[in-house]
């Protein structure tokens, strides 16, 4: 298959760090590669900022122009997000096809998405990213249509093309509400059970550790956005405890708030999680900088109050040496965290045990006095909790029983207690 031939254009403002703004570039290049094109060379232009009518200076699109017709570059991808007017002047000028760094990621979530959910929730980004951008952009800016009442000059065909996306943008929206009351229903079924969401960068091994803790066989590969839609399922501990996991949708640094906010019912999974693992691929460079970034989309949800805890992925990818002096790094500023390698590693004792810890503190240790006539209760209790000790009173009327209950579950115990007025004693 021939590929599309591309130049990676970028604006390195001279307030920015250089280092940083050249991994964005790298970036950018490991998405137009997931976006399957050929990337021929790379413009980076140090300005105070970038040009308001063209991005980069007229010089440099005059180079620009010149290189793409001499080898054939029919494309232009931006590592920042263009006005349309900007857009529309690049392309005059240079006679090239201009994509923006949101344009990129959109082709690549319509590219990636499997699951119906998944399409529409692409497409609905991909529509509000449009509806902003249709301003200027027509050359034929009205139509005249013939007879009666549809003399003189018409609607600007903009307009028709705005009302077209906002009654498609309608449809979609309506589609996917009764997706999420299907997922909403679903997470009600699952509330009785702890709940864990894997959230880090793309590509940071998310999927193939979901593979290995639910023996699943969930689509995985080393490239961005390879999964888009979530996928639970539960995950039993040795100790019987029972876990709900989650696989949702990487982050990237910039990610488009229009997709934030499209995938928002897929990023609930997230919020409503009891536990978040944070898998982050500790081969990377600087990781710091795909941690932060993680954490800012978590903020922009409102998903950074949660507990957290911190699995660094793909240890076999760094030589022994590195690995134990940034271990020792990490541990000080991250303590409650795990170092595995989901890929090769045999067993995951370190990360199971942190699963049982957090299942005994996630507990709530109980005495409760039930009468004997209640002994649907007592079922519930031996099915669903931990009983530590259990007894009769001395007058055989009632069940003296110590438990271990899930903060999930005890809600559903606590109205039978206050209905049957049964006496209770929390353990601190």
């Amino acid at each position: 298959m021939i590929k599309d031939k591309v130049f990676l254009v970028g604006v390195h403002c001279k307030s920015e760090d250089r280092k940083t703004y050249d991994e964005s570039m790298i970036e950018l290049f490991n998405l137009a590669q997931t976006s399957e094109v050929e990337v021929e060379d790379t413009f980076v232009q140090t300005l105070l900022k970038p040009n308001i009518a063209t991005y980069i200076g007229k010089g440099k699109i005059q180079e620009i122009s010149s290189d793409a017709k001499s080898r054939n570059v029919k494309t232009l991808i931006f590592n920042d997000e263009l006005s349309p007017a900007q857009a529309r002047n690049i392309s005059n000028l240079t006679g090239c096809n201009v994509v923006d760094r949101t344009e990129l990621i959109l082709d690549i979530f319509a590219r990636h998405a499997r699951t119906k959910q998944a399409k529409l929730q692409v497409e609905l980004a991909q529509l509000e990213y449009s509806y902003t951008r249709l301003k200027r952009l027509w050359k034929h800016l009205s139509r005249i249509q013939g007879g009666i009442g549809f003399r003189g000059p018409g609607e600007k065909q903009i307009e028709v093309d705005r009302r077209a996306i906002k009654k498609r943008t309608s449809i979609l929206k309506k589609r996917l509400e009764e997706i999420n009351n299907t997922s909403l229903i679903k997470r009600k079924k699952r509330q009785m059970f702890t709940s864990i969401s894997l959230v880090g960068y793309t590509n940071a091994g998310k999927s193939t550790l979901f593979n290995r803790l639910t023996h699943e066989n969930r689509y995985t590969a080393d490239k961005l956005f390879a999964t888009l839609d979530s996928k639970t399922r539960l995950m039993s501990l040795d100790s019987g405890d029972k876990f709900v996991l989650t696989d949702t949708i990487g982050f990237i640094n910039k990610l488009p708030h229009k997709l934030i906010s499209s995938f928002h019912s897929t990023l609930l999974d997230v919020v409503e999680a009891d536990l978040l693992l944070h898998v982050v691929d500790i081969s990377q460079p600087d990781i710091f900088k795909y941690i932060y970034s993680v954490e800012n989309v978590l903020r922009e949800i409102q998903a950074d109050d949660k507990n957290i805890l911190f699995i660094f992925n793909k240890c076999d990818k760094i030589d022994k040496l590195h690995f134990s002096f940034l271990k020792k790094q990490l541990i000080q500023k991250y303590p409650d965290s795990v170092f595995i390698s989901a890929l090769k590693d045999e067993s995951f004792e370190g990360l199971n045990s942190k699963f049982e810890e957090y299942a005994q503190k996630s507990k709530i240790i109980s005495t409760l006095h039930i009468p004997l006539n209640l002994q649907t209760l007592v079922s519930f209790i031996y099915k669903n909790a931990e009983v530590i000790e259990t007894k009769y009173d001395e007058n055989h009327n009632e069940n003296i029983m110590k438990v271990k209950i899930t903060r999930q579950l005890y809600p559903n115990i606590k109205k039978q207690i206050e209905t049957h007025k049964i006496k209770e004693y929390i353990h601190k």
